[in-house]
């Protein structure tokens, strides 16, 4: 994992390669958020926010993450889960670009911004049908999602650093 983050890292030499960085990024953490809401934020506090802020994060993440298996949550593609994810996934991706280099562009922010929130959806459906056409159980399932959440979490922490 952290040889992967080294070697986004090591794209980041210059301002367009550090467009690729803040994007992909903001890519990733959407996908985290598709996957479960409050991971992203989660790993954004955790990096770039205020210890506090990172500990009320983060006990809510693990609060959707054991909510997650409860039968009776309701799916992840419901208009307002999807709104949530969205939202997260762009506030996220907004966050990271801010995060990088001396004065980032605001274009860029929103650029990556866009990216969060479209990765974010794109991950609630790619959840979604995984779960829906796997042929394992309910359960099991779900921990392979969470496992990638965390994974993918993990890299894009390596990579914004602080």
């Amino acid at each position: 994992m952290r040889r992967c983050a080294q070697s986004w890292l090591a794209l980041a030499g210059t301002r367009a390669d550090n467009r690729v960085m803040n994007y992909g990024s903001a890519a990733v953490i959407g996908a985290v958020s598709g996957f479960r809401s409050l991971a992203a934020p989660a790993v954004v506090t955790t990096r770039l926010g205020s210890e506090r802020a990172a500990h009320i994060v983060q006990a809510l993440a693990v609060g959707e993450l054991i909510a997650d298996k409860l039968p009776f949550m309701p799916d992840r593609t419901k208009p307002v889960s999807l709104t949530f994810r969205a939202v997260s996934g762009a506030a996220c991706g907004y966050a990271i670009a801010s995060s990088k280099g001396k004065h980032p562009r605001e274009r860029e922010k929103w650029i990556s911004a866009a990216i969060g929130g479209a990765a974010a959806l794109a991950a609630s459906y790619a959840g979604f049908e995984f779960r829906k056409r796997v042929r394992l159980p309910r359960l099991l399932s779900a921990f392979i999602e969470d496992a990638v959440t965390v994974a993918a979490g993990a890299a894009v922490a390596a990579a914004i650093g602080r």
